[in-house]
C-alpha cells in the first residue's frame, strides 16, 4: 500500500492516498469503516480523507476529542453538509441548530430528561419488553433487529407521547429506515442532489418524511382535542413560550418531535440488536447475565430500584455499543482558522469522529476486537482514559437522551433475558451496515427458548406455588443510579 500523502493545507497532517479524480468517495460508499481505520493507521491520530471533492479530517484520539468537542467546542458546529440532508427529515431541531439556537433548544426540552422522568421510563421500558417478548412462542425464530424497533419504538412512543404505537410499528419502522436509506443516501453520493430531485431514493425519503408526519400530526391534533393532557414531554412542548409569551407553533413542535423520536428509538434499538447477537455467540456471558437476573428478580419484572443490583446487564449492553456504536460517526465544522495540538485547521474545515474505530485502539481497549463486558465492570471502567468511549457524543452537544438510551437498553436486557434465551441460527453472521447509524445488514435471525422461573413471593413472605413466566408490569422508586443526567 502506498504511503499516506501530507496535506496540502498543513504539513503536518498526512492525507489517504486515493483515485486522483474522486479522492476515497467510492471507498466510504462501498466501505466507509475500513475507510476510517485504515486512515487511523496509514495517517495518524489526525488524517485526510477525500469525498466528492470536499476533505474530511479524522480525529481519532482522546486528546483530539477533548480539545475539538470540550476545550474549543463553541469553534465548530454541525456542517453545512449534515444540515442541508438533515433539514428535509428533522427541520430546525436540536440536531441540526446552530450552536446559538442548540443552547435555546436544549433549555426548553431540557425539563423532561430530569431525575423525576427516569420511574415512568424505567417501568414503560420493562412492560412493553414483556408484552413484545410474550408475542414470541418457543422454537419461534425471529428477526432480532426488527423486534428491537418495534420494541423500543413502543417505549419511545410512551416515554414522548403517552401514546401506545406498538401496533403501528412495523409501518413507522420502515418509514424511519427509508428516511435513512435517503439521507444516507443523499449524503454520500458523489454528486450532492437535493431531495427535491426525483431519484428512486428521494422518493422513498420523502414518502417516508411524509408517513412521519401524518403519524405525529395525527398524535398533535389528538392531545389538541383531549379534554385531559398527560404530563408527557409533547405536553411540555405544546406549553413552552417563546420569550414574547407566544406559543411555539406546530412546525417547531414536529421538528422537535422527530428530532427526539428518531435518533430515540433508533440508537437504542440498534444497541439492544448486537447485544442479543454477542450474548448468542458467548454463551458463558449469557449464562453469567441470566444467573444475575434470576438471582436478583426472582420471577418479577425489573424495576427502577433493581438496576443497582443488575450491573452486569449494563456491562453487557456498553461493550456491545463499544463494539458495533450505534452512532459510528460524527462531523463537526471549523467555523473559523483554528490550531488544534500543532495542526491548523482552516475555517470550513470538516472534522469526523468515529467511535467505531475510536473504540478498536488497542492502547484504550485491549483486546479490542473481544467482546468482554468486564471492561465496564466499575473497578475498570475508571481505568478506560476519559473520551475512549463515545457512544453519545461528548461536549455541550452530547446526546440529550444519553441517559434514557442507557437506562432503557439496562431494563430491556434485564426484561429479556429473563422471559426468553435467544440462539443463532445457521446462516452468515450478521453484515454491519453503516448508515446514519451501524445496523445489522439484513436483521439478525435467532431462535426463542422461552424460560420458565418461580414466580414472585407473596407479599409477607411464602414459598411460590407454580413455575410461571413473569408478566408485565413494573414498580419501584425514583432511587436509582440514573440521576444527573447531562441531556
Amino acid at each position: 500500500m502506498s504511503p499516506a500523502a501530507l496535506s496540502p493545507t498543513d504539513p503536518t497532517v498526512r492525507r489517504l492516498k486515493g483515485s486522483p479524480l474522486i479522492g476515497n468517495t467510492w471507498e466510504f460508499k462501498q466501505d466507509r469503516l475500513s475507510l476510517f481505520s485504515r486512515t487511523y493507521q496509514d495517517c495518524g491520530d489526525l488524517g485526510v480523507y477525500r469525498i466528492a471533492g470536499d476533505d474530511f479530517h479524522l480525529a481519532n484520539s482522546v486528546e483530539l476529542v477533548h480539545e475539538i468537542l470540550i476545550r474549543k467546542g463553541r469553534l465548530f458546529e454541525k456542517t453545512d453538509r449534515f444540515r442541508a440532508f438533515a433539514r428535509p427529515l428533522l427541520g430546525d431541531g436540536l440536531l441540526t441548530a446552530t450552536n446559538e439556537d442548540h443552547k435555546h433548544n436544549r433549555r426548553m426540552i431540557q425539563p423532561r430528561f430530569h431525575n423525576a422522568a427516569v420511574k415512568p421510563s424505567a417501568d414503560i421500558a420493562a412492560r412493553v419488553a414483556a408484552t413484545v417478548s410474550g408475542r414470541w412462542s418457543d422454537g419461534d425464530v425471529v428477526d432480532v433487529r426488527r423486534e428491537m424497533v418495534r420494541l423500543i419504538l413502543g417505549v419511545v412512543g410512551q416515554n414522548l407521547f403517552s401514546r401506545d404505537i406498538l401496533d403501528d410499528a412495523d409501518e413507522l419502522g420502515n418509514a424511519l429506515t427509508d428516511a435513512i436509506h435517503g439521507f444516507d443516501s443523499m449524503a454520500s453520493a458523489l454528486v450532492p442532489l437535493t431531495i427535491k430531485w426525483p431519484t428512486p431514493a428521494n422518493l422513498r425519503y420523502r414518502r417516508a418524511i411524509e408517513r412521519l408526519e401524518r403519524t405525529f400530526y395525527s398524535i398533535l391534533a389528538d392531545r389538541r382535542a383531549a379534554d385531559r393532557r398527560p404530563d408527557d414531554w409533547l405536553n411540555l412542548l405544546m406549553e413552552t413560550r417563546h420569550e414574547d409569551g407566544s406559543p411555539i407553533g406546530d412546525k417547531q413542535i414536529r421538528d422537535e418531535a422527530l428530532n427526539m423520536f428518531m435518533p430515540g428509538h433508533e440508537t437504542t434499538a440498534t444497541g439492544l440488536a448486537w447485544s442479543l447477537h454477542l450474548l448468542a455467540g458467548h454463551p458463558d456471558v449469557y449464562e453469567r447475565l441470566t444467573d444475575e437476573v434470576d438471582g436478583v428478580l426472582g420471577g418479577r419484572p425489573p424495576a427502577l430500584d433493581d438496576l443497582p443490583r443488575l450491573p452486569y446487564a449494563l456491562q453487557v449492553f456498553k461493550e456491545a455499543m463499544r463494539l458495533y456504536p450505534p452512532v459510528y460517526m460524527f462531523t463537526r465544522q471549523a467555523t473559523e482558522d483554528v490550531d488544534i495540538l500543532g495542526h491548523r485547521l482552516p475555517a470550513g474545515a470538516t472534522v469526523v469522529f468515529s467511535p467505531y474505530a475510536l473504540h478498536r485502539r488497542a492502547d484504550y481497549f485491549p483486546d479490542p476486537g473481544r467482546f468482554d463486558p468486564d471492561r465496564f465492570s466499575p473497578e475498570r471502567e475508571a481505568r478506560i482514559p476519559r473520551h475512549a468511549y463515545l457512544p453519545f457524543g461528548a461536549g455541550h452537544r452530547v446526546c440529550i437522551g444519553n441517559h434514557h438510551a442507557l437506562l432503557n437498553g439496562h431494563v430491556v436486557l434485564a426484561a429479556l433475558a429473563q422471559r426468553v434465551r435467544l440462539h443463532s441460527v445457521p446462516g452468515p453472521p450478521p453484515a454491519e451496515e453503516p448508515m446514519v447509524t451501524l445496523r445489522p445488514g439484513g436483521g439478525i435471525p435467532m431462535r426463542v427458548e422461552r424460560r420458565t422461573f418461580p414466580a414472585p413471593a407473596a407479599a409477607g413472605g411464602g414459598a411460590p406455588e407454580r413455575r410461571a413466566r413473569p408478566d408485565g408490569g413494573a414498580t419501584g422508586s425514583p432511587a436509582c443510579p440514573w440521576s444527573g443526567a447531562q441531556g
